[in-house]
């Protein structure tokens, strides 16, 4: 059997090994697209960081490690992700409206800039969250 990530390195970069479930003339036609949308230096560099961020870095670069969160703090994350995934939602909405439609028919300036708001704000709750948790991980010196 072929290894599909060596056959197909920029798909199994994009999508990882989901990658080997791509019907092998499809899984060309997208590598050829990937290669010629790509510029011509190396990216051999950027693929391995791709791959790593999709494996599990941290916002510092280096990999996350295998932390007990409280219960507390995993409910935290999860309100704040799920309040999260709604703003984007009517931000992708309201976009979409805005392109689509009216000017009637989607938010205004005000309404997308709260709702910009809230997402960064949200996303940095659970940033917050995180680093706690994983500060209150550490051994005591």
């Amino acid at each position: 059997m072929t290894n599909r990530s060596s056959l197909h390195p920029r798909l199994h970069a994009l999508i990882g090994d989901i990658a080997s479930d791509v019907p092998d003339d499809i899984a060309r036609e997208i590598e050829c697209a990937l290669r010629d949308a790509s510029p011509a230096t190396d990216q051999s560099l950027f693929l391995a960081q791709l791959q790593a961020i999709r494996i599990g870095d941290a916002e510092d670069g280096q990999a996350c490690a295998t932390q007990m969160l409280s219960a507390p703090c995993v409910a935290s994350i999860s309100r704040s992700l799920a309040a999260l995934a709604t703003a984007l939602e009517l931000l992708h909405a309201d976009e979409r409206a805005r392109v689509q439609g009216q000017p009637h028919e989607h938010l205004g300036d005000g309404h997308r800039d709260g709702l910009l708001f809230a997402a960064r704000q949200l996303a940095e709750r659970v940033r917050v969250e995180l680093h706690d948790a994983r500060c209150h991980d550490q051994p005591r010196s």
